[in-house]
């Protein structure tokens, strides 16, 4: 297959790094072979191993030994496809790409032992699967497969840094878009016009501007609406771009045409002081009961968050993900390791119950052997707009 010089994509010795701690793990786990599936809501697994971002149903078939297979939906996705993938073997999924999967595992040989399944592969794709291979055992391997996407090459770290300046690039534009009379549509365009012609992707670019003085929402909203900046607004945004996948993320607060209220002010001082606190733990060999222990503070002052105040990052959104102990939904383990050379977004969004003001303040970081290099330049700030 001709490769594109013009699409992005990383080293051959990088993929070959990738390729060996995969097979490496396959082998520890007793695995023939993987199968991955991907789409839009989830792919990053598949785009790590073939430069290849599913927007439909995907499935990638990743041998013990052997060449992978790499199968997308639609038919008019597959050129595409062929364009910007490492797998020489890319192709359409046929009529039901699941049956399609299951040829391709067959032509490798595979007819028994255990096939590791990564990603949310559907019901009846996995029927599919196991009547079609009586003999296979399949088994989940997403959370043992993504361990291995935790601790970034230099390469990695790179294109994340990359992706950071274009996320502050973004910020930036937000930060000088923002003013009375401006609406959250034209903030979106301000954002999105800042990294594009440089060839940045699209993150996401979470937003919601509010009252201070009566407030109507405390955490970015996926959704922009048609609503104005008035003079007295609060702007609390999440903003992300990148590059390959490999994107920044940042949050600054914006007060438009006067100082922040006192409230927000407060808010916005517990938010701060819980991002330092945090940041001052983690360093190679701090735990997540460490994060845990820093992040106490919100409860201590009678805050709250609503977001994640921790998540791993890079190539999508990875362990460990972190709220406060009094609102934690995701049963993490408190004793995770972190090691150098991963990296995470610092985030939280700490908000007052009593009275809905809430904002988020963050940055990616890196984690290395003696404390985090804040990988987004921009600086921390409650910034005021449109006097």
């Amino acid at each position: 297959m001709t490769k594109d010089p013009n699409v992005r994509r990383f080293s051959e010795p990088e993929y070959q790094r990738r390729y060996r701690l995969v097979r490496e793990w396959m082998g520890e786990q007793g695995f023939a072979a993987l199968i991955q599936y991907g789409n839009p809501y989830g792919g990053a697994g598949i785009r790590w191993l073939t430069n290849f971002s599913p927007r439909h149903d995907t499935y990638l078939v990743w041998p013990l030994e052997g060449e992978p297979t790499l199968l997308t939906q639609l038919f008019n996705h597959v050129p595409n496809a062929q364009r910007v993938s490492v797998v020489e073997d890319t192709r359409w999924a046929g009529a039901d790409s699941a049956v399609t999967a299951a040829e391709a595992l067959e032509a490798k040989g595979v007819k028994n032992g255990r096939v590791g399944l990564v990603g949310r592969v559907p019901y009846l794709a996995y029927e599919t699967f196991s009547s079609h291979f009586p003999q296979v055992e399949f088994v989940p391997a997403g959370k043992g497969y993504t361990s291995l996407r935790l601790v970034k090459s230099e390469e990695e770290l790179e294109w994340l840094q990359q992706g950071a300046d274009f996320t502050d690039a973004a910020v930036d534009a937000l930060i000088k878009a923002a003013a009375p009379g401006v609406s959250e549509f034209e903030l979106a365009a301000a954002i999105e016009s800042a990294y594009t012609a440089a060839g940045g992707d699209h993150g996401i670019h979470f937003l919601s501007s509010t009252p201070m003085n009566s407030p109507k929402a405390y955490v970015p909203a996926q959704t922009q609406t048609s609503r104005v900046l008035e003079v007295g607004d609060a702007v609390i945004s999440e903003l992300s771009a990148g590059v390959g996948g490999y994107a920044g993320q940042i949050q600054r607060p914006i007060a438009v045409g006067q100082d922040p209220t006192p409230n927000y002010q407060r808010v916005y001082d517990v938010a701060l002081e819980a991002y330092d606190r945090i940041v001052s733990v983690l360093k190679a060999g701090a735990t997540t009961a460490d994060v845990l222990d820093a992040a106490d503070y919100i409860e201590e002052q009678g805050l709250t968050v609503c977001d994640d105040l921790f998540h791993g990052y890079g190539l999508g959104y990875l362990a460990p993900v972190l709220r406060t102990r009094a609102t934690n939904n995701s049963n993490h383990p408190e004793d995770f390791v972190f090691q150098e050379n991963m990296a995470a977004v610092v985030q939280p969004n700490v908000y007052d119950p009593a009275t809905g003001a809430g904002l988020q303040v963050g940055n990616l970081i890196r984690i290395t052997a003696d404390g985090v290099v804040e990988m987004q330049k921009y600086p921390m700030g409650f910034y005021v707009c449109g006097n």
